[in-house]
């Protein structure tokens, strides 16, 4: 019974370099390409028929079996006495050919758990020093084929020229390895690692080389399952430190296009705790900024110079642990022209609000204060998670549901405290929010930390 032909395996496409190399010859740059007019699935078949028939093969069945090593279906890899056919075969055929497809196919479907991997590294360490440039070098400088160090030397040349790696082999006149095979995808997990570890200190440096290397157009991720090393190394080595506005504002604006918001949506960010802490102390901030800002263009400035100065005081002390900011429809448009298209808020959905109005949400201790911009109210519940207490995050919210049940209630002893905002010269109400902050958190804020200087 004749056997079926089995169908044509589905290889990448050739890069514009790859096709360039080709075309003035692989000799030049010491890479070598599959073949598009071939069926490699039916090559793999022959090759391990031929391996079962005379355990031997030639120097152009070498250079074909090197490219069914992973991704052909059968994969050569699987046989033993196959990779055992063709590392012979490419040691003892004294050209370069054999050589140049193993290395370039090893690069393009590098990953250090493929079967049989360890094999192909240590012949293409034996043979790279006798193979010429670029191969030589790059074995000799980068260890280029040791399967762990490889990666490792590659992405850690990549983070201190601020490049990527494929301009790394481009510098040793490696050409044609698609940005995206095998072994680029490694070495850029590597670097990331590194620059996570603080290899890499300068924030502006780190973010952009992310953005160009890490990023499909600045935009998504170009590979997926680097999404935790893409936030980590973007957040961890700032540490505790909050830097300054503009530096924040990059940063977020970045994470939350790739990753969303961590505190509307928390499931996105599972596996990068640390950084998430991180982001969302930041937002934190963001929030207060959005609000304080916005808000301020439309505000009696006399007014509304006293709320930065206390708020601004709040933060400071280390007291506010969330923040979520509700626009009207004139802030909302604010907010995304001043912050960018990715930031979050909430907007009204119901209830008497003037278009320009907007409530800063906060959690400090257990409770949540709400600060209605304009002329409203500030208002404090004792306990979040009480019976009519605000919840943090969500997209929307109907007004009456962020005032005060009672109206004005200044008494301390109120579950749930509201005062206006009269008296800010002489610092009336703003004595009287800090007392009750006191009450809640033990942290007394004196009015010297947010007089108007």
């Amino acid at each position: 019974m004749p056997t079926a032909r089995l169908p044509a395996l589905a290889i990448p496409p050739i890069t514009r370099t790859a096709r360039e190399a080709e075309e003035i010859g692989s000799a030049v740059l010491g890479a070598d390409s599959p073949r598009a007019s071939k069926n490699y699935n039916l090559v793999a078949r022959e090759i391990l028929q031929k391996v079962i028939s005379t355990g031997e093969l030639t120097r152009r069945e070498a250079r074909d079996a090197a490219w069914c090593l992973w991704e052909t279906v059968p994969a050569i890899a699987s046989s033993s006495p196959a990779v055992t056919s063709l590392v012979r075969a490419t040691e003892i055929s004294g050209k370069k050919q054999p050589f140049r497809a193993l290395a370039s196919s090893y690069m393009s479907g590098y990953a250090p758990d493929r079967p049989r991997i360890a094999e192909i590294s240590a012949v293409l360490m034996r043979l790279a020093g006798s193979m010429g440039r670029p191969w030589g070098p790059l074995q000799n400088d980068l260890n280029l084929f040791d399967v762990v160090e490889g990666p490792q030397n590659l992405a850690r040349m990549a983070v201190e020229r601020s490049i990527s790696p494929t301009e790394v082999l481009s510098g040793y006149g490696l050409g044609a390895v698609n940005a995206q095979s095998g072994f680029s995808k490694c070495c850029i997990a590597r670097a990331l690692e590194q620059m996570r570890d603080g290899k890499e200190p300068r924030h502006d440096v780190r973010l952009q080389w992310v953005k160009t290397f890490a990023l499909r157009d600045g935009r998504e991720l170009l590979f997926q399952e680097h999404g935790p090393l893409v936030a980590e190394a973007l957040l961890l080595p700032f540490g505790a430190s909050t830097p300054e506005e503009g530096v924040t504002d990059k940063f977020l604006a970045i994470l939350l296009r790739l990753f969303g918001d961590p505190r509307s949506q928390p499931a996105k960010w599972a596996r990068m705790r640390e950084a998430a802490t991180i982001v969302r102390r930041w937002l934190t901030k963001q929030s207060l900024r959005q609000f304080l800002e916005v808000v301020d263009r439309t505000a009696v400035a006399r007014m509304w110079k006293h709320r930065r100065a206390f708020w601004g005081a709040v933060y400071e002390r280390g007291l506010i642990s969330d923040a979520w900011v509700v626009f009207g429809p004139l802030g909302a448009v604010a907010a995304r022209r001043t912050f960018g298209k990715e930031i979050s808020f909430a907007t009204f959905d119901g209830g008497p609000v003037d278009k320009g109005h907007a409530v800063l949400l906060l959690r400090i201790g257990r409770g949540v204060v709400a600060e209605w911009s304009h002329n409203g109210r500030c208002i404090i519940w004792n306990d979040s998670e009480a019976r009519g207490s605000p919840t943090l995050h969500l997209s929307t919210y109907h007004a009456a549901d962020l005032r005060s049940p009672n109206g004005e209630s200044p008494s301390l002893a109120e579950p749930v405290f509201a005062i206006t905002h009269s008296g800010a010269d002489v610092y009336a109400w703003q004595s009287k929010v800090a007392g009750k902050l006191h009450q809640m958190t033990g942290v007394r804020i004196p009015q010297s930390d947010y007089q108007v200087k």
